[in-house]
């Protein structure tokens, strides 16, 4: 079967059908980062489908301009984003039955070979098909890192049906291994960016008039684990030795009122600049100084990667899912979670702008050797051989 699997591949006669599972919230970096894979895919060679558990507008927008796509609804409900983790879960386990009962439906009828179940809510609403259809290999994709509460013994029986189980980065990989059955196969499959697309769409962004301002951009959603307010920290201690210095916080959530006021109680207000979320943050990020992140973890934080490919220097807190993406002092800095720390090295940024122009070229350098969507296609491609041949 495998010989003849890679015989058709090459020849053109056939594409392996794969279906692709995730709760969607929105245009955000999951989903941004899948579609890039799935604008990318050779659909000669993969036949994909993308299932959203419910009816997304701003997602199905960003999905349709890919032609070689299909897009499916689990349940074609405009189900809200809830802001707390506490009230998604509820929302899940009420709406689970039918979830379950309506995606094993769906893959049953379908031809597919190999399903790729995004996050935790995709694989609790897929994991009766995962029991029960063994003509499927189905593979878990953890997007996150896991935390204390996302290592509860109970995540090892809703892991337990499915063939492999991957993180995106190293240190995802790594927070699963003890949630995975013996002799359970976890393995990584690093995110990828089409950093050349997004070198080539800001090479027409409109440049920056001159300015003895030096800025910063942090682009991410604005939530408490992100730590734009330890940002806001970080930038009233690099205004005590600098002046000329502002902060662009790209982005929106539900932690945007609280940080306005952090921001006016720090005196700081006319140096931060909230631009909410744009649809080409690209243009905002080229038109920066220095790119800096502080969140507390990540999966792997595309907003990283895409400032590195932008040729940006970056200084980041260290952190699971981000510091990995760096080597320190050749791409950026990685610091301490101290506000003083990530100061000091701003500061040195600020000071030797032949430091930021090294810096940044080596970053899209590492962007290219190893985080290029190309490099992600190629480990779902080797992925899906190895199911596939030994299915």
């Amino acid at each position: 079967m495998y010989y003849f699997l890679v015989f058709s591949m090459r020849t053109g006669a056939m594409s392996v059908p794969i279906a692709h599972i995730l709760r969607t919230y929105g245009v955000h970096g999951g989903e941004r980062q899948l579609a890039q894979f799935f604008s990318a895919e050779d659909p000669k060679l993969y036949d994909n489908t993308f299932f959203s558990l419910y009816r997304n507008r701003a997602c199905d927008r960003l999905f349709e301009t890919i032609p070689s796509l299909r897009l499916k609804t689990i349940l074609p409900i405009e189900a809200p984003i809830f802001p707390s983790l506490r009230n998604e879960m509820l929302l899940l386990i009420v709406l689970l039955p039918i979830l379950q009962v309506r995606l094993f439906y769906l893959l049953a009828t379908g031809r597919y070979r190999v399903c790729v179940v995004h996050g935790v809510q995709a694989a609790a609403a897929c994991w009766l098909a995962a029991c029960f259809l063994s003509k499927i290999r189905f593979v878990y994709v953890h997007r996150g890192t896991k935390s204390e509460a996302g290592s509860h013994p109970i995540f090892k029986v809703l892991y337990r049906p499915y063939d492999v189980m991957a993180g995106v980065s190293v240190a995802t990989a790594h927070s699963l291994k003890p949630l995975a059955k013996s002799g359970r196969r976890v393995i990584t499959i690093e995110n990828g960016i089409n950093w050349q697309k997004l070198v080539d769409a800001a090479s027409r962004c409109e440049g920056r008039k001159p300015d003895e301002v030096t800025t910063l951009i942090s682009s991410a959603r604005l939530l408490k684990h992100k730590a734009q307010a330890f940002l806001l920290e970080t930038l009233a201690v690099v205004l005590k030795e600098r002046g000329n210095v502002r902060l662009v916080i790209a982005g929106d959530g539900p932690e945007r009122e609280n940080l306005m006021q952090q921001s006016r109680r720090l005196g700081i207000t006319g140096c931060v600049q909230f631009i909410g979320h744009v649809p080409n943050v690209s243009c905002w990020i080229v038109n920066s100084d220095i790119f800096v992140h502080a969140s507390e973890v990540e999966g792997m934080s595309n907003a990283v990667l895409e400032a590195m490919a932008l040729g940006l220097p970056s200084v980041v807190v260290d952190a699971p899912g981000v510091t990995e993406c760096h080597i320190d002092g050749e791409t950026g800095f990685v610091v301490n979670r101290s506000p003083e720390a990530m100061a000091t090295r701003i500061a040195t940024l600020i000071d030797d702008a032949d430091l930021r122009r090294r810096m940044g070229i080596r970053a899209r350098e590492r962007i290219k050797e190893h985080y290029s969507i190309a490099a992600n296609l190629e480990r779902y491609h080797a992925l899906y051989s190895q199911l596939l041949a030994a299915h």
